[in-house]
């Protein structure tokens, strides 16, 4: 759904520049009855505003990709730079039970035996660092201008993941919903796997650039990418003998990110 919502609230946004956009044909020279070589300043530094509409979808994204990008313009081609943030969304309230407990509790001088459950949560801090170079097919019209083409990347990924165990009083079965908060008593043990990834990959980008004034451009663009993840480093700490699995390096496609990104020219 959050996917779709994303998809109507940009066809909406360009459908309302495009209506909106009036011709400034003193910025453009005709060269024939088809064609029009664009006169603006060719340079174009931007960020990407995509992730702000997360808050349009009833939640976080999948991925927050945050990106400042350099376009330099030809007539028939774009050349561009990008350095990116990415981070990946996942939910943090995850709880199983490991196991139940016996304890001694003294109450106004009486020992009593209470039974607690211990519980493990999770928690994941996933992200990426990457820089992309590329290059562009461009078809220019008179406000806007498609392109396709294609980049490289290069970049820095990691991903932790943790696990806490918490005591918790056990009040009967059946057991519909666990709170593990509040945390004051801190947690019983700590688990941990931290990987560090080396990124290589591709990336696809189809768009449109929309010309919003002689120095204000939105790009909207379809931005798939194909990377591969080399595991280069791990670092366990796991008394549940949980990470029993090895993590391998790997192929990833990723192929929703979508990209506005608001640009100046100079």
């Amino acid at each position: 759904m959050k996917k779709l919502f994303g998809l109507l609230l940009i066809l909406l946004i360009s459908t309302a520049i495009f209506a909106q956009v009036e011709e400034e044909e003193g910025n453009f020279v005709p060269q024939d009855d088809t064609t029009f070589v664009d006169t603006l300043n060719k340079n174009l530094i931007g960020l990407n505003v995509y992730p702000a509409f997360g808050i349009f979808g009833s939640g976080p994204m999948p991925a927050s990709k945050i990106s400042m990008q350099y376009k330099h313009m030809y007539d028939r081609m774009n050349i561009r730079a990008s350095l990116n943030f990415i981070n990946i969304n996942r939910e943090n309230n995850f709880v199983d039970i490991v196991t139940m407990e016996s304890d001694e509790v003294i109450s106004d001088g009486d020992t009593l035996q209470v039974d607690s459950l211990v519980l493990r949560q999770y928690f994941y801090n996933i992200y990426t660092y990457d820089f992309r170079i590329g290059a562009e097919a461009a078809f220019p019209g008179k406000n806007h201008r498609f392109y396709i083409g294609g980049g490289l990347i290069g970049g820095y990924h990691y991903t932790g993941e943790y696990y806490y165990h918490y005591k918790r009083e056990f009040v009967g079965y059946p057991v519909n919903y666990i709170n593990v908060t509040p945390f004051g008593l801190g947690p019983e043990a700590v688990g941990f796997r931290e990987i560090d990834f080396l990124k290589l990959g591709v990336d696809l980008t189809v768009g449109v650039d929309i010309n919003i004034s002689p120095n204000c451009v939105i790009s909207i663009q379809y931005a798939p990418e194909f990377v591969y993840y080399k595991n280069m480093k791990e670092n366990i700490v796991d008394p549940d003998n949980y990470y029993v699995n090895q993590v391998d390096s790997e192929f990833v496609f990723v192929p929703d990110y979508i990209d506005v990104i608001v640009s100046i020219r100079f």
